[in-house]
């Protein structure tokens, strides 16, 4: 009898643990776009500016890119970059953390603008919490300044569900 009531209370027990935990999976847009953004489940998600055409790119700004890397815990790490092809008075990068809510793409955190001077290159980045549930992307803004001429351009990564 005693090792019936062990056993009952170890399958209640047992039944409450499991019950109690959920797992939240993406919700029905995982592999549709939104605004240009792939939704995905991915682990790190990156995208790159960089115009294909040589007469689109600038005579100094080369490319730029964000990426954005699920950590655990709700945690989320954001860096991107910006290069260019010759030493530039000043070259830029601004990292836009956004949340995916509705339809539209919303931001919750900016980084930067950093600024490096007298070089081709310049990079930021950073650890943020963020909230489960919703889909993450990074909007990055590069740009290069020489003289009076200043060149601009747009990185988007893909979303990225955080549990």
């Amino acid at each position: 009898m005693k090792g019936n009531r062990k056993w009952l209370v170890f399958v209640l027990l047992f039944s409450f643990i499991l019950g109690s935990i959920s797992v939240q999976a993406a919700d029905d847009r995982l592999g549709t776009t939104v605004d240009g953004s792939l939704l995905t489940e991915e682990s790190v998600v990156e995208g790159f500016s960089r115009p294909l055409d040589s007469l689109e790119r600038g005579t100094y700004l080369s490319n730029g890119n964000g990426r954005l890397s699920n950590k655990g815990n709700h945690s989320v790490n954001v860096y991107g970059s910006t290069s260019c092809k010759k030493t530039c008075d000043q070259v830029k990068v601004t990292l836009h953390l956004q949340r995916l809510v509705g339809n539209s793409w919303v931001t919750i955190y900016t980084l930067g603008p950093k600024v490096a001077t007298n070089t081709y290159f310049v990079s930021n980045s950073k650890n943020y919490t963020v909230a489960g549930g919703y889909y993450y992307r990074i909007k990055g803004s590069h740009t290069a300044i020489k003289g009076s001429t200043a060149e601009s351009t747009a990185s988007y990564t893909d979303g990225l569900w955080i549990k």
